[in-house]
């Protein structure tokens, strides 16, 4: 049998070069945020002698008021000492997330306020990356160290309502859905992409639609689970039913908020 010309014609097809690197970013940013989520997630349980999330809260919040109320360089050296301690037990990848999240905030602050150098503010400029770096530095301590379910379990003591409790723990959850869906669309995205696509808008808009249809179809599901399970809006925090005393970690904390109080007092000027 003879196959006919077109059959057995070599094709020849090189199709042109083409730049997905939004797509490669995207797709690696996604992973990223995936990887720390699940990272929560998987988190070992914390020893029964650790401090509460609770304690941690409430002396991160002060920690925080008190730098942001502090109008010399000498109480904040005394916080950097102390998170420097910190920071000097943590593993390797936390320390870099955190330093590389701080560095990257008081950076920006500091070119917000570079004019005020110029008009001779430059003492008081100066103090607003430093106390920028200090906040976040404790921020990024307080998430590395406590999962997701401990901090949202601490705001029902602040008489923050359970519902509103229940949508931050939902709404991390379907983050990582979606975040999961949305890699897989932009992996099948990148290995379908041949050639040169000179319509890109067009496909990243079929991703971002086919993720709002699928997040509205995920809402709809929960709300009738929530029906069906007669969801009554009592939201009780995680518990793992250890129970947790008075431990030297809480000691400690409590013991490093009443020495930076008193710092606070002496460097600042408070009482005289």
């Amino acid at each position: 049998m003879k196959l006919p010309e077109w059959a057995v014609r070599e094709e020849i097809y090189n199709p042109g070069s083409d730049r997905d690197y939004f797509i490669s970013r995207s797709l690696l940013k996604i992973v990223s945020i995936l990887t720390a989520l699940r990272g929560q997630g998987l988190r070992p349980a914390r020893p029964i002698g650790a401090a509460p999330a609770l304690l941690a809260a409430l002396v991160l919040i002060a920690l925080i008021a008190l730098i942001v109320m502090a109008r010399t360089t000498a109480f904040l050296w005394a916080v950097l000492a102390g998170e420097l301690v910190l920071l000097c037990f943590q593993p390797g990848r936390p320390l870099r997330r955190a330093l590389g999240a701080a560095l990257a905030a008081s950076l920006f602050c500091a070119v917000l306020v570079a004019p005020s150098f110029f008009l001779g503010n430059g003492r008081y400029a100066f103090l607003l990356p430093c106390k920028t770096f200090l906040t976040v530095t404790a921020l990024m301590l307080l998430q590395e160290n406590l999962a997701w379910h401990e901090l949202t379990g601490a705001l029902r003591t602040f008489r923050v309502p359970s519902l509103v409790i229940f949508i931050l723990d939902t709404t991390l959850r379907y983050i990582v859905i979606l975040g999961q869906e949305a890699s897989d669309l932009l992996t099948a995205l990148k290995l379908r992409s041949v050639g040169h696509n000179p319509d890109k808008k067009s496909a990243m808009s079929g991703v971002s639609g086919i993720l709002l249809q699928r997040s509205q179809r995920l809402s709809q599901d929960l709300y009738e689970a929530m029906c069906c399970r007669c969801f009554t809006g009592d939201y009780r925090p995680y518990e793992d039913g250890r129970k947790r005393r008075f431990s030297p970690a809480t000691g400690l904390l409590v013991l490093a908020l009443l020495a930076y109080v008193y710092l606070f007092i002496r460097l600042e000027g408070v009482l005289s």
